[in-house]
């Protein structure tokens, strides 16, 4: 479902398997896939509860297309590119649910899709 033309929302059933160090798989529900300076970014919360990520938290990863048409997931260590990535989800999320999300408004919390917290990193 587009919702403007940089960001779309994903519902939770819609779930991405990553690996970690490890090599152990690690469920995420896909939240947004967003276009920012003519890269994706998706915007990933984990389905089980990780140590360092708070429930209401999401982790954004830069989506690289690979040469077999799978996505490669790679983190973002720009400060600068997860605010603005995420400000622009917060935007659109907002407009979905009728309300000014950009944080501190009465609807933020549990109840808005936004959630008004600031990426994990």
């Amino acid at each position: 479902m587009d919702n403007n033309e940089n960001v779309e929302l994903i519902g939770e059933d819609e779930v991405v398997t990553l690996y970690d160090d490890d090599n152990n798989p690690v469920d995420f529900y896909e939240v947004a896939v967003v276009e920012y300076e003519e890269e994706f970014y998706a915007l990933l919360e984990p389905v089980n509860p990780m140590e360092g990520i708070d429930e209401d938290e999401v982790i954004i990863f830069k989506l690289i297309e690979q040469e077999d048409g799978t996505d490669l997931f790679q983190p973002v260590e720009s400060e600068e590119v997860l605010n603005a990535v995420f400000d622009e989800y917060l935007r659109t999320a907002a407009d979905e649910h009728g309300h000014d999300c950009g944080c501190g408004c009465d609807e933020c919390g549990e109840g808005c899709a936004a959630g008004g917290e600031k990426p994990s990193k």
